[in-house]
This record gives structure tokens, C-alpha cells and sequence, in this order.
């Protein structure tokens, strides 16, 4: 039996899913299976999957009906048997040695999981090279027991997404994990993340980046705030108060906390902005449910935060919105004319 499950739901990626396979394929670390979930596709995603199994022994192929990205991940979960399990979007890449360093660090270490550097590359209309940004832990270790609690700040500094991490199976089943399939829109990765951390007895951060998660996007005006996305959202930001509330990291990490709300308070509005030139008129709803959600939370946002964070998370929080929508169409002028590289 291999070591690791690679799972890689796979839906309508036929152009992508050859590439991000071979990165899989292709790494110096030979016990591991990778698991293709063809996802109801219509596109011939699931023939590009049978062909990669007959080429390769170690993939295999699992076809189901379409239920969403969740609903694969959950599929595959409920039928691996490896004592490892690791995640890979079918349009992302696997970069050299993630298996290999981060399994050696799993099996010396003992520890439940480990979390690594991701690479994002955007792609868009503006132009034909990707803004690039790295995102990993803060440094190499392992946190321990309560150590995870008293260093939640470096716990939680590397990604949220399930694949910049590998963990341990036995966690998962032992804490009855799976990922919520009403989700469609995002957050479940992050979900995921925190419940994760509070099973955990021992965790390790890798602060190299192994991982390029490739995001395409048109630049097309569409943007909505849909039920589901409001759900994950608020779910993800209820569980990470949770464990703030639980191990006491308000009082301990009041830079964290700030620094940690602000984020997921900005993180719809950035990505709102990659959806391209929305107005006023539409942004206002999604304003005011951030408003709404994070007034309660105000006294998270005491500690230190970069003066134009904390500017921008005073306009929502006070109702300022109009200011608030300028400021954002200010920085999408800004972001136009960044140098991408």
C-alpha cells in the first residue's frame, strides 16, 4: 500500500488536468497513488483520466456524478486506505520535491500534518505574465501540544488551503472530518484548516513553497454574494473566533487577532476587485453584510494593523461606504499598473 493519496478532483479541466497530473507523476518520491475524481465531466476530462491511468500504475480513477469540488474530495476520502493524504486542484502544479521533503518531514517528526508554501499566480486580461505572490509559513519547526495554542499566530501563518498541507488520515477519521458539500463558492479549504488544527496533537510548518496555485480570471463584472459563499464565509470566520476565543489568543496575540479579522474582512473585497469594474450599486450589499457580520467582532481589531488596513476596516465598520468603495476603485487603478513578473 503507498504511503500518500494525491487527490485531485477533476471537472470540465480536460486543457489543464494533463499538466497538473504530470506534475504529480513527476515527483522524486516514489509511494504514493494519485487519485483522479472525474467529477461528473462533460468535457472528455473523465477519458483524459482513464488514459492517464493506463499509462501510469500508480493513478487511479474514480467517476461520479457532479456534486462540486466537496463532494470529490469527500468521495475519495471515503475510499483511500493511505496512512497519508494530500490535495492537488486539477489546473495547479506540483513543484519538485514537495512530496519528498514534506513526507521526511512527517515521518521524522511525527507530527499530524504538515504545511508548506504556496505560489499564486494570477492570470488576466491585463496582461499575458501572472502577478505573483508566495504565501508559507513563518519558519521551519514543529509545534507540539500546547504550543500550537501558545503559537497560534505562527500556526496559522502559512495557507488555508487544504493543498499546502499533508496530513495524517488517522486525524481525519478520528475527528470525523469531511468537507461541506452546500459549499461551492469557497471557504471550505479554510473550514477544513481550522478544524483540522483543533484534532491536531502535533503539527509542522515547512517554510518553503512547493505549490503554484494557478487563478485565472476573466475580468468580467460578475460578482454576487450568493447563499453559500455567505455560509463557508461565516462559518470559517465563527471557527477561527472559536479556537481564538477557546485558547485565548485575544489576549495573548492582540496583533494576530487584528491582523487575522482584517484579512478575512478584506478578503471579499479583493475578490470582488479581480472580478474587474463592478459599481457602487453592487458593492453596497456586500458592505453592508460585512458590516453587519464584523460589527459584533469590533473589539478583535484592537491590536497593531498597517494604517491603511486598519483606514480601510474603519470605513466598513463605520458604515462609510462610499469612501470605501472609492478607496477600493483607487487601489484597482494602483494594481493595473503593478508590474506583473
Amino acid at each position: 500500500m503507498a504511503q500518500v493519496s494525491v487527490i485531485m478532483p477533476v471537472y470540465n479541466s480536460a486543457e489543464y488536468v494533463p499538466d497538473a497530473a504530470r506534475s504529480v507523476l513527476e515527483q522524486d518520491y516514489d509511494d504514493f497513488e494519485l487519485v483522479l475524481v472525474d467529477d461528473g465531466s462533460t468535457d472528455g476530462s473523465g477519458t483524459v483520466c482513464n488514459e492517464l491511468a493506463a499509462q501510469h500504475a500508480n493513478v487511479r480513477v474514480l467517476h461520479k456524478p457532479n456534486g462540486g469540488m466537496c463532494s470529490a474530495r469527500n468521495y475519495a476520502l471515503d475510499r483511500i486506505e493511505t496512512p497519508y493524504v494530500a490535495f492537488c486542484d486539477n489546473d495547479d502544479h506540483y513543484l519538485p520535491h514537495l512530496l519528498r521533503d514534506n513526507m521526511h518531514i512527517l515521518t521524522t517528526s511525527g507530527a499530524d500534518c504538515v504545511y508548506y508554501g504556496r505560489q499564486l499566480a494570477i492570470y488576466d486580461d491585463a496582461s499575458d505574465r501572472p502577478r505573483i505572490s508566495v504565501t508559507k509559513p513563518k519558519k521551519h519547526t514543529v509545534l507540539r501540544g500546547q504550543e500550537i495554542r501558545d503559537q497560534y499566530d505562527l500556526a496559522r501563518s502559512g495557507s488555508d488551503a487544504v493543498w499546502a498541507c499533508i496530513y495524517r488520515r488517522e486525524v481525519i477519521e478520528r475527528a470525523g472530518l469531511r468537507f461541506d458539500e452546500r459549499l461551492r463558492h469557497g471557504h471550505e479549504d479554510t473550514i477544513f484548516t481550522l478544524q483540522f488544527l483543533r484534532a491536531a496533537e502535533a503539527i509542522a510548518l515547512n517554510p518553503q513553497y512547493y505549490y503554484v496555485w494557478m487563478r485565472r480570471t476573466s475580468h468580467s463584472s460578475s460578482f454576487s454574494i450568493t447563499d453559500d459563499l455567505k455560509l463557508g464565509y461565516e462559518t470559517a470566520v465563527n471557527l477561527e473566533c472559536a479556537l481564538i476565543e477557546d485558547w485565548d489568543v485575544a489576549r495573548r496575540l492582540p496583533d494576530y487577532c487584528s491582523d487575522c479579522m482584517a484579512r478575512y474582512l478584506l478578503n471579499p473585497l479583493e475578490t470582488a476587485m479581480l472580478a474587474g469594474n463592478i459599481s457602487y450599486k453592487q458593492m453596497l450589499p456586500l458592505y453592508e453584510w460585512l458590516h453587519d457580520f464584523f460589527a459584533p467582532r469590533a473589539a478583535y481589531f484592537q491590536g497593531k494593523l498597517a494604517p491603511s488596513r486598519r483606514a480601510f476596516c474603519s470605513l466598513i465598520l463605520k458604515g462609510h461606504y462610499r469612501l470605501a468603495y472609492a478607496c477600493m476603485r483607487a487601489a484597482q487603478v494602483y494594481v493595473a499598473h503593478t508590474k506583473r513578473g
